[in-house]
This record gives structure tokens, sequence and C-alpha cells, in this order.
């Protein structure tokens, strides 16, 4: 993947869906409208070619790749918030 074709501010609503597993919540989390947010996990899924969270009778829940992803991804933004504090 091409990082550069990639806005970075998807990883950090990855990283809140991932956490949140609900739409709403994450957008909450980010400070982004539930609509925002909503967009973003399109193109997070045209992008990543993945659903990356599925509803279920549980509520949403996580692909086996977005769970593969989310621990790099997760310690990938802990140590930018690190460096840039």
């Amino acid at each position: 993947m091409d990082l550069r074709a990639l806005d970075l501010n998807l990883l950090a609503v990855f990283d809140a869906l991932m956490i949140e597993r609900h739409v709403s919540r994450a957008a909450d989390r980010v400070a982004l409208s539930q609509p925002a947010m909503s967009n973003a996990l399109s193109r997070l899924r045209a992008a990543l070619g993945d659903p990356i969270l599925v509803r279920t009778s549980r509520g949403m829940e996580p692909t086996a790749r977005s769970l593969e992803l989310h621990g790099p991804i997760n310690a990938a933004l802990a140590q930018i918030q690190h460096t840039l504090s």
C-alpha cells in the first residue's frame, strides 16, 4: 500500500472504531460527527479492502484482518503520540 495515497487520519479513526466497536461512540472519541465517522469507515474499508467491522446480533464485530491490524496500528499511534509529546 502506498502511504501517500492513504489519509493517515484514518488510522486514528480505525483505532477508535476497534476500541469502541460502535460508530457513534468512536465518532465521539475522535471528535467527529456520526456521518463523518461513517464516511471515514467507508474510506477505510475501501483503502484496506476489508469491512473492518460487521454487524452481528451482538453488535459490531471486528473482522479477522482488522484484529490483526489493530495491535500494530495502535502501537504506531502510541509511538507517534509519545514522540510528539
